[in-house]
């Protein structure tokens, strides 16, 4: 038996099957569904409508840096796919020399002599082990890989863009709530100084009086703040340097939406939404990807066979060039095959069989990653619109008795104290729904970027 022939048949007991893969790790269904009602679409449409959410995604596709690198990577990670299948073919190449040399004959005189040659040469090698093949489909489950973390990015990007623009949607209005409150009690203050002066009211209500008024304005700055924050992540998505918080912003508020169950029409199942995520189809391909660089480490272990050949003209005139007789060509096989290395190749092959084995425990990883966002934004979604179901009820209520403690006040039935804290659990409760409508606004966002759906209409 031949060296090659024992070669192949060690080889072919030791080749690696194809990878298991990830392990599908789905349910079958998801639980804590929102809870929907009649015409409960709206809300999903009224983001799907906003033009000032479709600029804020517009301006993260197009000038996030994030993104852009996303894309470079892509480019590269194409291009080297293609050299990494180009190699799977004859490489062919072209060449021109001339030489001039001063030399001895037989006779010990010396002379110039001019050599004047073109050739072409071809080369290849043959895939015993599939070794090169298997070099070339890694490369191209890397650019899938690329092709697939560039979606993963868009998606994640965007959802943060707008989970932050909902965020600033909502400390606008708690700002805006909390200048017109300022007004009221400002009013209220002014109507108890009066009071105070003709001797209806005490100094200890003026106090209380002053001291709402400044709890409330305190809040103002905060709130400004916060928005200010918010702003400067946007910049920072949009690709832009940070604004100036001074600056008023020019978009008109956008209402808040109204505490209502929402529809999200036919949901993807588990098995669905994995089908449907870039990042653990991201995950799946570099798993692919690793198992065939463990096909590519065996296959190094084992001997090479390349083929080259040569034709071109050589002579001592270039005029004489493509005469008969000045015509060469060569054509050759050659085997090598380091078989003593001391276990390198096979340590190597042993560390990529353990990176297949890494890959897809990650895979696996993203997909119970992914099944955790997708049941924790819809456990979210559904706690939070029955939270401002009830947190409206109570703001309407916080209005009435405010609006009746007054009256009372006024006619006399009660003190300024009823009235004061009427008033603070009218600002403290509308305050709240402002927060719970944000929180289910972005509730919202975050379901449709758990589950890889549209946020907003092209």
């Amino acid at each position: 038996m031949t060296p090659l022939a024992l070669a192949a048949l060690v080889a072919s007991c030791a080749a690696p099957g194809p990878s298991q893969g990830p392990a599908a790790l789905a349910p079958e269904k998801f639980s804590q569904l929102p809870l929907t009602a009649n015409g409960a679409a709206q809300m999903t449409a009224a983001f799907a409508d906003s033009a000032q959410l479709q600029r804020v995604v517009d301006d993260v596709l197009a000038n996030n840096r994030d993104l852009r690198a996303a894309a470079a990577r892509l480019k590269q990670a194409e291009a080297l796919a293609d050299a990494a299948g180009a190699r799977r073919l004859p490489s062919v190449g072209a060449g021109a020399n001339a030489s001039r040399q001063r030399a001895a004959n037989d006779q010990g005189q010396y002379n110039n002599f001019n050599s004047y040659g073109v050739n072409a040469t071809a080369a290849w090698e043959i895939d015993l082990w599939g070794r090169v093949s298997a070099t070339a489909q890694a490369a191209g489950y890397d650019a899938q890989g690329a092709a697939l973390d560039r979606d993963a990015a868009q998606l994640s990007l965007a959802g943060t863009a707008l989970n932050l623009q909902a965020q600033l949607i909502g400390l606008g209005h708690r700002l805006k709530l909390a200048k017109e409150t300022l007004v009221v009690q400002n009013q209220l203050l002014d109507l108890v100084k009066a009071r105070v002066g003709a001797g209806r009211n005490t100094a200890l209500d003026q106090a209380r009086a002053e001291a709402l008024v400044a709890q409330t304005s305190a809040s103002v700055p905060a709130l400004r703040n916060a928005a200010c924050l918010v702003r400067l992540q946007l910049d920072v998505l949009r690709g832009q340097p940070p604004a100036d918080c001074d600056k008023a912003d020019t978009d008109p508020l956008p209402a808040m939406p109204e505490p209502r169950l929402v529809s999200l029409g036919a949901l993807p199942d588990p098995a669905g939404l994995l089908a449907a995520r870039p990042d653990v189809k991201a995950a799946t391909v570099r798993a692919q990807a690793a198992a065939a660089r463990a096909r590519v480490a065996w296959a190094a272990r084992w001997p090479t066979l390349g083929l080259t050949g040569q034709i071109g003209w050589s002579a001592g005139k270039a005029g004489d060039l493509f005469k008969s007789g000045t015509q060469i060509h060569s054509l050759a096989a050659a085997l090598n095959w380091n078989f003593l290395d001391f276990g390198a190749r096979k340590a190597e092959e042993t560390a990529a069989r353990a990176g297949v084995d890494a890959a897809v425990a990650a895979a696996e990883q993203a997909q119970l990653t992914a099944l955790q966002d997708a049941q924790g934004s819809l456990s979210t979604l559904r706690e939070t619109e029955l939270q401002a179901v009830a947190q409206a009820q109570a703001a309407d209520a916080t209005v009435r008795a405010r609006d009746l403690a007054f009256k009372r006040y006024d006619a006399g039935v009660t003190d300024f104290y009823a009235l004061l804290n009427a008033e603070q659990e009218r600002l403290a409760a509308a305050d709240a729904l402002i927060q719970v409508q944000t929180a289910r606004a972005t509730a919202l966002l975050d379901v449709h970027k758990a589950f890889a759906a549209k946020l907003t209409a092209n």
